[in-house]
């Protein structure tokens, strides 16, 4: 196995691992899906994501964006950490940071980049079901700005 194949599936791993670790201290892992567009490439993405609160401010957020592009596959996979701002309301802003792992092939043409995410976002409230929306920029070899949304469960 590829070198970088093997860092892919050690971060899915891992993100999968603490997951489940931190919704088993916690009993607070939720799940969600998402989307959105990848502006660079002006191609959308579907996914999923992990929701688990690690201490009251601090949530560990892994999760997995496929890109609909023309030619080839594109995906993430992110092992991001947010900071949720202190609020009375239900609204709730947050701000992060993470490791992501961008993967392109086409034909016999395969890119792995492994970058830093940054992002910040808006949950709309903290209910059982929480739209938010995010901004992210993947600092890669080539640098993506992807604009989101999704539904926390």
């Amino acid at each position: 196995m590829k070198t970088t194949n093997m860092a892919i599936v050690a971060l899915a791993l891992a993100a999968l691992l603490v997951g489940a670790w931190c919704g088993e201290a916690e009993a607070q892992t939720r799940f969600g899906v998402r989307g959105g567009v990848y502006m660079d490439r002006d191609e959308p993405f579907l996914g999923a994501h992990l929701s688990s609160a690690l201490q009251k401010q601090w949530q560990f957020n892994p999760n997995f964006e496929y890109v609909l592009v023309e030619r080839g596959s594109l995906f993430s996979i992110n092992a991001d950490l947010r900071y949720v701002l202190p609020s009375r309301s239900t609204t709730a802003f947050w701000v992060g940071s993470g490791l992501g792992i961008s993967h392109f092939s086409f034909r016999d043409f395969n890119q792995t980049d492994l970058g830093l995410n940054l992002i910040t976002g808006v949950d709309f409230g903290r209910g059982p079901l929480t739209p938010f929306v995010q901004v992210k920029v993947m600092v890669l070899d080539e640098t993506e700005l992807v604009l989101g949304g999704g539904i926390t469960f």
